[in-house]
């Protein structure tokens, strides 16, 4: 092996979590920073998280709130109607006016306020998908 050549980096062993936002640099930020955490992370826009929440049944799910085409208050909606996705805990993410107005209308077991710090956003997926 020559000096410069690095061995892979191990693949994400902890529990799944699925992110759930419009804007691709929080995906990259929340999937960089929860992958270096141990954590197995999916992302998905708007409605295409119901696919992919049933097929990967991550230990929790991040949704914002405002996005286009499917908002996360008819997202979290259709999760929780659905068997297969019911269970799941939601956190819904979003600026601090929506959380306090959508947020209300969401079947949610948390709520985390954007911007947030890390150790927030790791203290939330902690405690609702356990450490990585």
């Amino acid at each position: 092996m020559s000096a410069n050549h690095q061995p892979p980096a191990a693949a994400p062993s902890g529990p799944a979590v699925l992110v759930v936002d419009d804007d691709p640099a929080i995906l990259d930020f929340v999937r960089d920073a929860l992958e270096n955490k141990g954590y197995q992370v999916y992302t998905a826009i708007d409605g295409a998280a119901l696919q992919v929440a049933r097929e990967r049944q991550p230990a929790l799910i991040l949704l914002d709130i405002m996005m286009p085409g499917m908002d996360g208050v008819e997202v979290s909606r259709r999760l929780r109607a659905d068997p297969a996705t019911a269970h799941i805990p939601l956190v819904a993410m979003s600026a601090v006016a929506h959380l306090r107005t959508k947020a209300a209308q969401m079947a949610v077991n948390d709520r985390l306020p954007k911007p947030f710090h890390l150790e927030g956003l790791y203290r939330m997926v902690e405690h609702w998908a356990g450490v990585a």
